[in-house]
C-alpha cells in the first residue's frame, strides 16, 4: 500500500507496543496477596510518596522518585519489624504502631524533599563555579593572546567581559570580607 503525502512514516517508537498495565498489574497483585503482611505495611509506609506523586509537577517526576526511594530505605525497619514478628496478618497493626518506624519512615521521605529542594541551589553553585573557571581559563589564554599578537587581537567586547569578571571577583572579596 502506497503512502499518501499527509501520512507520516512510522518511527520506531509508533512501531513498538508498550508494556500494558495489566500486564505489571496482575503479577503484582498476586505477589502482594502472596505477601500480604509485607505489602500491607510497606503500603502503609509508602503514603508520603503517594502525595509527593499528587503534587509533583516536575518534568520526568522526579519529587517522586526522589521522596519514594529515600521513603522507601526508611519503611525497610517496617519490613524488618513484621518478618522479625513472624509475617502474620495480625502482626501488621503492632508493627504499624511501632512510633520508631514510622520516624524512619518520615524521615527518609523528608530527606527526600530535602534533596529535592536543594538541587537547584547545588547545581547553580556548580554551574557559576564552572563558568568562572572557564573565564579565567579564556582570560589567560586572551592574555598570552594579547602578549604574541598585540592589543588589537583583544578586541572592545572581550575587554568588557574581563572587565565585568573583575568587578565581581571585587565584589565577591567586599562580601567576603
Amino acid at each position: 500500500m502506497a503512502r499518501t503525502p499527509n501520512q507520516q512514516p512510522a518511527t520506531a517508537n509508533q512501531a513498538s507496543v508498550g508494556i500494558k498495565p495489566f500486564a505489571v498489574l496482575i503479577p503484582l497483585l498476586l505477589v502482594s496477596l502472596v505477601f500480604l503482611p509485607s505489602s500491607a505495611v510497606i503500603l502503609a509506609a509508602m503514603v508520603p510518596t503517594l502525595v509527593a506523586r499528587l503534587v509533583d509537577t516536575s518534568t520526568g517526576r522526579r519529587l517522586t522518585i526522589t521522596v519514594g526511594a529515600l521513603n522507601l530505605v526508611g519503611a525497610l525497619y517496617f519490613l524488618h519489624e513484621i518478618w522479625a514478628a513472624g509475617h502474620g496478618v495480625g502482626d501488621i497493626a503492632p508493627t504499624l504502631a511501632d512510633t520508631f518506624g514510622w520516624l524512619c519512615a518520615l524521615l527518609g521521605a523528608g530527606a527526600g524533599w530535602v534533596l529535592f529542594g536543594a538541587m537547584p541551589s547545588v547545581f547553580n553553585r556548580i554551574a557559576a563555579a564552572q563558568t568562572a573557571l572557564r573565564l579565567r581559563r579564556i582570560s589567560q589564554t586572551q592574555e598570552r593572546l594579547v602578549e604574541q599578537w598585540g592589543e588589537s587581537v583583544r578586541g572592545a567586547y572581550a575587554v568588557r567581559v574581563i572587565r565585568e569578571a573583575a568587578e565581581e571577583e571585587a565584589a565577591a572579596e567586599e562580601e567576603a570580607a
